[in-house]
């Protein structure tokens, strides 16, 4: 449209001609303003700011999925007294409850649009990944404190909580690095490793019951170790890429 075109339009919808002077005047209204944004100094969103934005918009689809695999591990557990041997196979599916939130980017394929904003894809998925551990251990604390209750015994408390770590860690390491390499088929992948998880800890505990003996605790701590290194790393990855300014992930 040419510039006689929209001035015609503007005048018809107006009904009648801007007077000289009140054009002046809003213009100068206009770049007063312009000129108390300039100078005014951007402050920038704590983390903690931030993280309560997220859990405003993703709290639900965070908190509910995994309170859901606690209220099944917990009816499993006093329906068929379920042994501190079945714990671990009920880790992953934490992981996978939360899933669908860390993949939601990938999914709708909107991760370059997350790029460009002004909170990178970085700092949205080291808050998410804040919630989703908070409340991940907020229920394992519950299940274990059940479990207790249950055997009526505190003497292997600390077995139970390296063989719940052990998946756990597994399982979100894989998913950290899914994000972070893979693109369209991160979340298939993820699906597949959680519940190949699953099956895995599921079999190790009819099958290998040897496995969750005193004496072979000292595997147990070493695959602790390497699967917190690995995932420390992973969160390392994660905060210098925010501090930098780096993309992170594969943008679609």
């Amino acid at each position: 449209m040419r510039d006689k075109v929209l001035e015609d339009v503007l005048r018809r919808s107006l009904g009648r001609e801007p007077s000289p002077g009140r054009l002046e005047e809003t213009i100068g209204l206009c770049a007063e303003i312009a000129r108390k944004q300039a100078v005014r100094p951007q402050t920038r969103q704590s983390f903690w700011g931030f993280l309560s934005d997220v859990f405003h918009f993703e709290g639900i689809p965070l908190l509910l999925p995994q309170l859901a695999v606690l209220l099944a591990a917990c009816l499993a557990a006093v329906s068929s007294h379920m042994g501190v041997y079945d714990l671990p196979m009920y880790m992953p599916l934490f992981i996978l409850a939360v899933m669908p939130v860390f993949f939601r980017g990938q999914r709708y394929r909107v991760s370059e649009v997350e790029a460009a904003t002004r909170t990178s894809g970085a700092l949205l998925t080291l808050a998410r990944l804040v919630l989703a551990g908070g409340s991940a251990l907020v229920c394992l604390t519950f299940l274990l404190a059940l479990e207790v209750w249950l055997q009526r015994s505190w003497e292997n408390l600390g077995r139970v909580v390296i063989y719940c770590l052990v998946p756990y860690l597994t399982c979100m390491t894989a998913m950290l690095a899914l994000i972070r390499r893979r693109r369209r088929d991160g979340a298939p992948l993820c699906l597949i490793t959680a519940l190949g998880s699953v099956a895995f800890w599921r079999c190790t505990a009819r099958f290998l019951p040897w496995l969750y003996e005193a004496s072979a605790l000292g595997i147990w701590v070493a695959a602790v170790l390497i699967y917190a290194w690995l995932f420390a790393k992973e969160v390392t990855y994660i905060i210098q890429a925010n501090k930098e300014a780096k993309m992170y992930g594969i943008v679609d």
